[in-house]
């Protein structure tokens, strides 16, 4: 399971919502999105320039469209959406990773049971 804070990961992470956003965003971190379909263009510019992403996702459609954008991370709110997600990456041997947006590490054992990449504490001003 892959941890997506420190210590266990120096990946910084950057929110965005445009091309201007990116071009302005710190060269070295992962940027982070809110799934829109008007931003499929945004994402494949990502690709296109090789730019690490994730995306805040609340189905499978969604993740069909970004991983084949190649969305480094799939964000997810709740551990339904998590399973169903994940169920569908093994499937299909997905790159992209399925991420669990999570309050704090108390149900680590639990999420781990279900065989999800990974997590990510949840920051109050983000959304999920």
């Amino acid at each position: 399971m892959i941890i997506l804070e420190p210590p266990f990961s120096k990946e910084k992470f950057t929110k965005v919502e445009t091309i201007e956003n990116i071009k302005s965003s710190p060269s070295n971190s992962t940027l982070i999105f809110d799934y829109c379909n008007s931003s499929l263009e945004v994402y494949n510019f990502c690709k296109i320039n090789n730019i690490s992403y994730g995306v805040n996702i609340i189905s499978v459609k969604e993740l069909i469209f970004i991983s084949n954008l190649n969305a480094k991370y799939a964000f997810c709110d709740t551990i339904e959406k998590a399973k169903k997600l994940q169920k569908i990456a093994n499937e299909y041997l997905l790159d992209t990773k399925i991420i669990l947006l999570i309050s704090n590490f108390d149900d680590i054992e639990n999420i781990a049971n279900f065989g999800i990449d990974g997590i990510k504490l949840r920051r109050i001003n983000e959304k999920a």
